[in-house]
């Protein structure tokens, strides 16, 4: 069995094996891939698929009170989004000499984040922090 992540929701914790976090990092790779190269065999529509099962339907976990509840999992990419030292979802290499007006540049993993839906809405935990490199925006 391969490291978890521990996550804490509101009266909620959950572990989510270290499988399913690769899973979702080899499939950001698929997708920058095929953004790059193109994608002749139509393999967007099933890695879009497989993300939604992901987001969606994810996990059954039961929360402290007994009752039953789905967390999903999603990924963002954080490709040009700015970046500043107070950003924890995000682990950053700075690219050059220069640390004012930083912007993501390269992603090596994207941000992972746990998403419960119950009847008061949509929660939000961070998985996995974003790896990135960063540089000073160039005008």
């Amino acid at each position: 069995m391969g490291l978890r992540e521990v996550i804490t929701l509101p009266h909620i914790a959950i572990n989510i094996p270290k499988g399913i976090l690769t899973t979702m990092n080899q499939l950001y790779e698929l997708e920058q891939k095929i953004a790059n190269h193109g994608d002749p065999a139509n393999l967007s529509r099933n890695i879009s698929r497989i993300k939604d099962a992901l987001a969606e339907e994810g996990f059954t976990v039961v929360d402290y009170g007994g009752d039953q509840r789905a967390i999903g999992l999603a990924y963002e990419d954080p490709m040009g989004q700015p970046f500043n030292e107070t950003r924890t979802d995000l682990e950053a290499s700075i690219a050059g000499s220069d640390t004012d007006n930083l912007v993501v540049v390269e992603v090596i993993k994207p941000i992972i984040r746990a998403v419960l839906t119950d009847s008061s809405g949509k929660f939000y935990q961070l998985v996995q922090r974003g790896v990135v490199t960063v540089e000073s925006r160039k005008e």
